[in-house]
C-alpha cells in the first residue's frame, strides 16, 4: 500500500470511542479537540432502547479542529443545535455556523452561562443547588424555547445524527437531554445519572447512585447536590405536567412531532436489549 493510499485509509476508519464499561455501551467520544461529547444512545426506553449515532451532546464547539470535524461528520453529524445565548456569539464561535454542509441552528435558551469557569467559586454558596434549580426551572419556562428546539431534534432525518451543546455541556444541555430522554421514556434514574456525568467521572457518578456517603473526588463540585439538582428539576415537570410529552405538548410540540422523535430516537427492534439499568439501585 502507497503512502497516498495508506493516509486515506486511515482517515476513512471509524470514530474511535473511550470504552467506558458500561453496560449500555461506550457513552464518552473520543472527540480530543471537543468538550464532554457524549452519547444518548443506549439508554433503556419504552419498548425499546435509545439509538446510538442520534443524539450527541456537548459543550461549546469553538475549539473543535477539522480533525475532529470531520470525525463527526463520519459518525453522521449533519445537524447542530446551538443553545447559547447572543452574548456569546453563536454565528462566530460555533464552528458549525458557517458550515455549507451541516444545518445549523440556535435557539437561546437561557440568558447566561451558568457553569463559566470564571464563577466556578460560586459553587461554595449555601444556595447555589436552589439557585441552579431555579435557572433550570425558568429555561423550562420558555415555552417557545422549547418548541423550536424539540422540533428541530425531533425532525433530523432518519439515520442522521444531532449535536447539540451550549457552552460547557452541562446546564442547557442537561435540560434538553433530560427531555429527550424524558420524552421516551429513559428512566428517572439514568436521566439523572446522564446529567450528573457532566460533573464527575462516570465510575464516580454510578459510584455515588449506589453509596449515599460517596460523592466523587472532587471537592469542589458535590456529586450529590448534582444529582438532587436534576431530581427536583424532574420530580416538579413531572408534578406539575404529569410527564415530560404532557409537557411537550404544553409547550406547542405536536403529537406528530412527539411520534416522530420517538420512532427515530428509540430501536424497538429488540425490546428487551440492554435491560440492565444503567445505575444499580432502584428507582425512586
Amino acid at each position: 500500500m502507497g503512502l497516498i493510499d495508506w493516509l486515506k485509509s486511515l482517515f476513512e476508519r471509524p470514530v474511535a470511542r473511550r470504552s467506558v464499561l458500561r453496560p449500555d455501551g461506550d457513552r464518552i467520544l473520543d472527540v480530543p479537540s471537543g468538550e464532554n461529547v457524549r452519547e444518548l444512545g443506549g439508554y433503556p426506553a419504552l419498548s425499546g432502547v435509545t439509538k446510538s449515532a442520534r443524539y450527541l451532546r456537548s459543550g461549546s464547539t469553538e475549539r473543535l479542529d477539522e480533525q475532529d470535524i470531520r470525525r463527526l461528520a463520519r459518525y453522521g453529524v449533519t445537524h447542530v443545535l446551538d443553545l447559547r445565548g447572543s452574548f456569546e456569539a453563536p454565528e462566530r464561535t460555533c464552528r458549525y455556523a458557517q458550515r455549507h454542509d451541516t444545518t445549523w441552528l440556535n435557539v437561546p435558551l437561557f440568558g447566561y452561562d451558568l457553569s463559566d469557569p470564571k464563577l466556578s467559586h460560586a459553587a461554595q454558596r449555601d444556595d447555589f443547588h436552589d439557585y441552579l434549580i431555579g435557572s433550570y426551572l425558568d429555561m423550562l419556562a420558555n415555552h417557545e424555547a422549547i418548541r423550536q428546539i424539540i422540533d428541530f431534534l425531533a425532525w433530523v432525518p432518519e439515520g442522521e445524527c444531532a449535536l447539540f451543546h451550549c457552552a460547557a455541556g452541562m446546564d442547557r444541555t442537561g435540560v434538553t437531554a433530560m427531555l429527550l430522554l424524558g420524552s421516551v421514556g429513559v428512566r428517572r434514574q439514568q436521566i439523572i445519572a446522564d446529567y450528573t456525568y457532566s460533573f464527575g467521572s462516570i465510575a464516580e457518578v454510578d459510584r455515588a447512585v449506589a453509596d449515599p456517603d460517596y460523592d466523587g473526588e472532587n471537592v469542589w463540585n458535590s456529586i450529590h447536590g448534582r444529582m438532587n439538582t436534576m431530581t427536583v428539576v424532574y420530580d416538579t415537570l413531572v408534578k406539575a405536567y404529569g410527564s415530560v410529552d404532557e409537557y411537550l405538548l404544553a409547550c406547542g410540540v405536536t403529537q406528530e412531532t412527539l411520534d416522530t422523535l420517538y420512532e427515530r430516537f428509540v430501536d424497538v427492534t429488540s425490546p428487551g436489549k440492554n435491560a440492565q439499568a444503567t445505575c444499580q439501585s432502584n428507582e425512586a
